[in-house]
């Protein structure tokens, strides 16, 4: 997942020892909530608007591990596939 992610371009950290990914969103994004509910309409991937999780998740999205990694894989595509719209 951060490998597709980089790869695109998108500021991500490798996490250590956790189930989730913190990301950046892309400059000139509309707020997280927004976006995430844009991917999901478009794409049907699910994340969660780091603005749930207060003020300084603003401007990014927490993505879960917790999902068998074909289906990750599969997430990632379709991700990717709308970034690069």
């Amino acid at each position: 997942m951060v490998d597709a992610l980089q790869k695109i371009g998108m500021k991500v950290n490798r996490p250590r020892a956790a189930i989730y990914v913190w990301v950046k969103l892309p400059e000139g994004s509309q707020n997280s909530i927004e976006y995430c509910s844009n991917l999901l309409l478009d794409t049907g991937v699910s994340i969660t608007p780091g603005s749930v999780y207060g003020h300084y998740g603003e401007g990014y999205a927490r993505i879960s591990l917790c999902i068998p990694e074909d289906r990750i894989k599969e997430a990632m595509r379709r991700y990717v596939d709308w970034i690069r719209k």
